[in-house]
């Protein structure tokens, strides 16, 4: 089985890459989406849909800005 990356779009320096796996027949038999972390590869989560993805993205970011600063 062979898994292909594509970068969909970049969300407030978040990455969200949209993954294909095909199987022996060249075919597509599921994808999912991933949210990678800035400025690395480090894979924060996996989604069914890109909405998803993006909603993740939003709420990390606003639970960061509701922490307190230390």
């Amino acid at each position: 089985m062979l898994n292909k990356r594509r970068t969909e779009v970049n969300v407030l320096g978040y990455r969200i890459e949209r993954v294909q796996k095909f199987n022996e027949r060249g075919e597509v038999s599921a994808h999912w989406y991933e949210v990678l972390a800035p400025e690395s590869t480090y894979v924060l989560g996996t989604f069914a849909h890109r909405a998803e993805a993006e909603r993740e993205i939003v709420s990390r970011e606003l639970r960061a800005l509701q922490r307190p600063a230390a």
